[in-house]
Formats: structure tokens, sequence, C-alpha cells
């Protein structure tokens, strides 16, 4: 079933706006209420089911509330921005939100902060043709029982099919939540900073004088607090410059793969000319949030590691998207081994114990290339090679029947190592 002609006009950014105001409002639904975001692509909601409801955050005894609301000092359009490649279009939508996140243990509240932050969605569209809708009348490619695209996802109602299915566009593949951070003067901040450096001052001005015939005058009184008020803003001004080279800093980890990654997608395209360098980044990063979410990624569909994950990958429950890049690959009797490295800002929970750091790690990926990518919307029925029956290859990884594993590195990609860099 191929995509029919449609444009994309990203000019107006009005219907984009409205996406991500709806993509923001339904993952507050899916934190604080369980209700799966309906925008959010296949991965991303299998992603968002591996990180809370009753697995990994639960297997460790966490529950984590992200509340989303209007922002209160940034009411303003989000800033959209479009970039493509031969056969998809991304649009990066970002906007500022006033966001509170609580992360409780079973017995009490560990972590709490309310911020300005900034949602970032990448949405997915086709290049060209028209988007099919879950509304759209679609017989049962297997016993023929008219249906809807929408209930056959979940395989037929009739005959038990799955299916191994494309998305229905538009799709929000991956996004991230960072903190803002303050445009104008932290007064609380800058007060906190004056107290210690006035503190600091003093106690200076006191051994100076220690042992000596002195007498108070009034600038003693009056000289360490205004130095203090003088070196407080200067710290926070200088601290508000760090801070900024650091944030810099962060969205330049791994530059120095580009050309490796150039290559490689060059390398990709010769071979299938429907490579899509957007899909292949999404997907390599939607693999990688499957694995550090699982609290079982060994028995993941898409896992094929020989060693197990990583203890500190593990502790891992929330990660922030920097940067990536290839690293090396290879291209053998049509298999293509590509190994990433990808560039985190992370939240870890270990001993009780909420820590943010920045990762570096490193994942394989394993693909049969001999077959050429369908650029238009397809169905697969998913058939047990051994014994022909159907099941979900997406979620588990052998056939329930007769046990036997799916191949599913002939259609997808698959993890074959996952360390840390």
């Amino acid at each position: 079933m191929n995509i029919l002609g449609m444009n994309i006009d990203f000019s107006d950014n009005k219907k984009m706006n409205q996406q991500f105001h709806r993509f923001a409002g339904q993952l507050s639904d899916w934190y604080c209420h369980g209700k799966a975001p309906e925008l959010a692509s296949q991965d991303t909601r299998f992603v968002l089911e591996l990180q809370k409801q009753k697995q990994k955050l639960q297997s460790l005894g966490l529950d984590v509330q992200l509340q989303v609301r209007k922002s209160a000092s940034r009411d303003q359009a989000p800033f959209a921005a479009s970039y493509s490649d031969n056969v998809f279009v991304n649009a990066g939508v970002s906007g500022n939100k006033l966001i509170t996140t609580t992360i409780r243990d079973s017995q009490k509240e560990i972590y709490s902060k309310t911020a300005e932050s900034v949602i970032c969605a990448i949405m997915q569209y086709p290049k060209e043709g028209s988007v099919p809708s879950p509304d759209t009348g679609l017989c049962c490619p297997h016993c023929g029982a008219p249906s809807t695209l929408g209930k056959l996802k979940s395989g037929c109602e009739f005959c038990g099919t799955k299916f191994l299915m494309d998305e229905l566009y538009p799709k929000v593949m991956h996004y991230s939540v960072t903190e803002s951070g303050e445009t104008g003067i932290d007064t609380k901040q800058i007060l906190k900073y004056s107290a210690a450096a006035t503190v600091i001052v003093a106690i200076i001005c006191l051994i100076a004088q220690w042992g000596k015939d002195y007498h108070i005058r009034a600038t003693d009184i009056i000289g360490p607090p205004v130095a203090g008020v003088i070196l407080g803003v200067t710290a926070w001004f200088v601290s508000k410059i760090v801070g900024g080279f650091i944030q810099i800093g962060k969205g330049f980890r791994g530059a120095g793969r580009t050309a490796s990654s150039l290559r490689f997608c060059q390398k990709m395209r010769e071979l299938d000319p429907a490579f899509s360098t957007e899909y292949f980044r999404d997907k390599s990063l939607s693999l990688l949030m499957l694995m550090l979410y699982s609290p079982n990624p060994q028995e993941l569909t898409v896992c094929a590691c020989e060693q197990p994950v990583p203890e500190e990958l593990r502790e891992i429950v929330n990660a922030t998207y920097c940067n990536s890049g290839v690293n090396k690959y290879s291209i053998k009797d049509g298999v293509c081994d590509v190994t990433l490295t990808f560039y985190l800002d992370s939240v870890h929970y270990c001993g009780g114990r909420i820590r943010k750091k920045s990762d570096k790690i490193r994942m394989s990926l394993r693909k049969v290339i001999t077959k050429p990518t369908d650029l238009g919307f397809s169905v697969t029925a998913v058939t047990c090679p051994s014994c022909g029956a159907s099941f979900d290859a997406e979620k588990v990884k052998a056939c329930p029947f007769c046990g036997n594993p799916y191949p599913l590195e002939e259609n997808d990609w698959i993890v074959t190592d996952l360390r840390l860099g």
C-alpha cells in the first residue's frame, strides 16, 4: 500500500505549534495518569512504557511525576525548524514550559524541582505522500477481514495475525526536556553568593586584626557587607558565563565524529538509495532508550548482546540526548555492523540517591541490508519461519509457540553491544 501525494508546507507553523502543545499535554497525562501519548511514535511509546509503567522505575521502587504547565514568564510561540534528507522531513519544534519533576521512592519524596524548561519534539513526516490515518479502512492482508489501520496495529481481531507496520504520520520520533535557566537576574542566587562572601570578608578582617589593639569603626561594620555584595554579584555573573560555556560545550560533544558519520551515510545511500539519515538517527536513539529503560534489556527483541548491560547504565532512569556520531562500521555479505557513540545528560538512581551525570555511551547495531527499503507505507505480517505462527515480534524475542528466535535483523536494526564509551 503506497502513500499517495501530499505536500507539507512548513512556512505555516501553526499546525506544528498546535501539535507541539498537544504533545506537551499528552506527555503530562502520561506521567500523571498513565495515558499513552497519541502523537508519540511506536518506539517512543514503548520507551515510555518501559521507563515508567510497572517496569524500569517501578522495579526500582520509584514513581516519577512530570507536570507540564504554561510558562508564566516566557509565553511565546514555539520555535520550529525543518530539515530533510531524500526520504523524510523532520521538524524540530521547541517551546518553553513550566515543569515540575517529582521523584518518590516507597517511603518519601527524594527529588522535587520546578523549573522553566524547554521541550524539544522531533516530528517526522514522509517527504512526499499523503498520510493514512488510524481510521483508514484496510482489509487484513492475511485473512481479508475488514478492519482499519489503527486496529491492525494491535493485530487482526479475527485471525490473530500480528504485523510490523510503518508509522502513521506525523509522529514525535523523540523528545527532550532541558532546563532553560533564567535569562534575568536571579536575586536569590545573588543573595546566597553575597552572604557567603560577606562572611568570608568578615573572617579575613578579623584574622588580619587578630592580637592587635584595635577599635571597631563604622567602616568595619559596613565594609564586609558592601564587599560581599560586590563579590556576590561578580560571582553570579561569572557563574552565568561559565554555565553558558558549559552548555555550548555539551552541544559540541561528538563533533569530531561528523566526518565518519557522513561517510557511513554516504556508503549506505550507495547501497540503498532509500536510506534515510533522519530515520537512522531517530531509530538508533530509540533503540538506546529501549535498552536503558528496560529492567531486563537482554530479554528485548532488539537485543542480541553477548555481554550484559553494565550496571552503571542500568542505574539510568532518565536521559536527555545531546549528540551522537558514528564511531566505525563494516559491511560484509549484505550485513551492516555499525558502532555509534551517544552523548547524554542522565539521571542515575543508585543507593537511594538521585545523581545527574554526563554520559558517553557506545552502542553497536546490525541489520541485513540486502533488501531495499520500502518508501511507501507497508503492513508486514509476522510469521515464524519455523512453525508459521504469528506473534508480536517487536516485544517478543522468540516465537512463543516453538521457541525459535525471529530474525528481526532482516527487517530492522538490532543492538549487538552496549557499554560506557
